[in-house]
């Protein structure tokens, strides 16, 4: 290209402003995809974390329903009628009655040997004796307790139902 080929100047100048510009354009589209990755990998991380959130938040939600439910259960177990014995007094120091006040039917209903109140030692005697008895709510059967090798009487019977296998303790009334 001589110097007087005007025509020839000129497409080398535009030649290398679109050399220029394109070589701009280029580190501006590296840049901006630079960024791009970085997002994609910021927004990946943050689409784990909030997974990972929602997973905890899940299991969270599982136990509290499972607790509730627990909780319901209980009260409605709570609110089940229930057997409930107790012993009275019905005249004289050895004369007693085994009443039912609770709300349902109690089925096996037995007195048992304890500590102080043993029909092998003889300490103290049952008669018209109390063993697998079905006593309705309100009902009341009566037993005596005699006293044969000590002065006091018991201050509790061991009672069982069906239901009830371990043996609960009665307070005798004085």
């Amino acid at each position: 290209m001589e110097i007087g080929d005007l025509p020839g100047w000129a497409a080398l100048a535009v030649s290398i402003v679109s050399l220029v510009i394109s070589y701009r354009l280029g580190v501006r589209s590296a840049r901006a995809s630079e960024r791009s990755t970085e997002a994609s990998q910021v927004s990946a991380r943050e689409a784990r974390r909030s997974s990972d959130a929602a997973e905890r938040s899940a299991i969270a939600a599982e136990g509290s329903l499972a607790l509730q439910r627990q909780e319901a259960e209980e009260r409605q177990r709570a609110a089940e009628p229930q057997v409930e014995l107790r012993v009275e007094r019905t005249g004289g120091s050895s004369r007693l009655r085994l009443r039912n006040v609770g709300g349902v039917v109690a089925t096996g209903v037995t007195i048992h040997d304890a500590p102080g109140v043993s029909t092998q030692n003889r300490e103290f005697s049952f008669r018209t004796r109390i063993s697998n008895v079905t006593l309705t709510p309100g009902e009341a059967r009566e037993f005596l307790i005699y006293r044969t090798g000590n002065p006091r009487m018991p201050t509790h019977l061991w009672v069982t139902w069906q239901g009830q296998a371990e043996r609960v303790a009665l307070a005798v009334p004085a």
